[in-house]
């Protein structure tokens, strides 16, 4: 867990003021707010961050209700109804997870205390740029045309898997659940396959799928975050994707249509392109809060577990939340091995500390109750509530105390114009994509390893 930052916000952000008014929220004293200008072609701070979802008339329509919820919404959410969940129906069967002891480390030393986070090179190029390309819509051609350079070193580093002689010019992509092939040879242009190219027998075997762990020769395209371990004075390095393009999987919605129909979504569905800690956590206990999540399978829980595992972390508590999916709808969809583990809850979710009700949880406030400093905590926001989304995320932003190390965060946006075509309105909030560049470069220089979902 994550307590602490005295990092300043990053040159060319909007201040917080403008965000936390968007967002009805305040600034707590002693924290720190940039008053740096944006960098060349950018559009003025002043500018930014007007609005979150319409979140600045809350306050004064009389048809807004907490969070955005209906008064008979939040009604059912804490069993006031008829309809409202009963404590029995939450538990896992034959759950075995233990209570939480959250006393802080005696020797008042951290395992993981934030040092800084460093930008790459080519993520420095789009903090500079993003406006202008994505108010151009030029983002497909600045990666076709301009940073094919980077975009390779970037595909080399996500290679799960590699093949040997002849056919060693090729390696694997693989997000468990799909697989990606590039050829790291051909520097003109971007082969990718979403099968087995046909050049490869069938019975040609690739090595297994390898957790991505960048080195040094990757740091013009990895970003990365530095920590020390107060308890052993280690230094510990962490790479993790930069924030470039749409902040998704940087080709996707700009690579040709696949000959193959059935393959036409996966370049926007495929999540090869986060990049987890390394295998070597230093924590006492690996938690994860889920949101979302109708299905294990479908809603990310099925790709946290299975890649987060293939870098060495197994999470020994996994709480989930869900406003529509009934537990006996939920259950049928975990693997039994992992059922111990989780606790399944079907509520609403507060935007608001003052909101909070036993069955409306705030959730930062739940985790900051149920965890430790010495926690390794994984938070998995997506409820496609733009307002509760927006809210939670300042809050933490602006916790000086949080415990959450990882946030995955599927932040939509309408000036994202490759991806808002595919998101219903009702979840979008009306910024342009530099604007969600703030919110996940902020968590970040706050020690918040912060990824965009998708």
């Amino acid at each position: 867990g994550q307590s602490d930052s005295t990092n300043a916000e990053p040159i060319g952000t909007t201040s917080s003021s403008s965000i936390q008014q968007a967002t009805g929220t305040s600034v707590n004293a002693g924290q720190s707010v940039s008053t740096n200008a944006e960098p060349s072609g950018t559009t003025p701070a002043s500018s930014i961050q007007q609005s979150v979802d319409g979140d600045q008339s809350a306050s004064t329509n009389p048809d807004f209700k907490l969070s955005g919820y209906s008064s008979s919404a939040i009604q059912q959410a804490a069993g006031m109804t008829k309809g409202g969940p009963s404590s029995k129906e939450q538990e896992a069967p034959e759950s075995k997870v233990q209570a939480v002891n959250n006393e802080p480390s005696a020797s008042g030393k951290k395992k993981r205390k934030f040092v800084e986070y460093q930008s790459s090179e080519w993520e420095m190029l789009w903090l500079g740029k993003v406006y202008d390309w994505g108010n151009k819509r030029q983002i497909c051609d600045v990666l076709f045309k301009d940073q094919q350079e980077y975009v390779h070193l970037y595909l080399k580093m996500l290679c799960t898997s590699s093949l040997q002689a002849p056919h060693s010019n090729w390696c694997v992509i693989d997000d468990g659940d799909y697989q990606l092939w590039y050829d790291t040879e051909n520097r003109q242009n971007f082969d990718l396959q979403w099968e087995r190219p046909s050049s490869i027998p069938a019975d040609f075997l690739i090595s297994p799928a390898a957790a991505v762990t960048p080195s040094a020769e990757f740091e013009r395209v990895a970003s990365k975050m530095v920590f020390l371990d107060e308890q052993t004075k280690e230094t510990i390095v962490e790479y993790i994707e930069p924030l470039v393009s749409h902040l998704r999987f940087p080709l996707s919605k700009c690579l040709p249509k696949p000959r193959n129909p059935e393959h036409k979504d996966l370049d926007a569905q495929f999540k090869g392109f986060l990049i987890p800690p390394p295998p070597v956590v230093h924590g006492d206990r690996a938690v994860l809060y889920d949101t979302g999540s109708a299905s294990f399978k479908t809603d990310g829980l099925k790709y946290i577990f299975d890649i987060w595992q293939r870098h060495g972390i197994s999470f020994d508590l996994v709480r989930t939340y869900d406003e529509n999916t009934l537990p006996d709808a939920f259950w049928p969809t975990v693997p039994q091995e992992y059922i111990p583990s989780i606790q399944k809850m079907k509520v609403l979710l507060a935007s608001l500390p003052e909101e909070a009700l036993p069955s409306f949880p705030f959730l930062p406030a739940t985790i900051q109750e149920e965890t430790t400093e010495n926690d390794y905590v994984v938070l998995k926001l997506d409820i496609d509530r733009s307002l509760v989304e927006s809210r939670i995320i300042e809050f933490i932003t602006n916790d000086p105390t949080t415990n959450i190390d990882e946030i995955i965060w599927e932040h939509h946006v309408t000036g994202n114009y490759l991806m808002y075509p595919d998101w219903p309105q009702s979840t979008t909030t009306e910024l342009n994509l530099r604007q969600s560049y703030e919110y996940f470069l902020r968590l970040r220089k706050k020690g918040i390893r912060a990824h965009s979902w998708i």
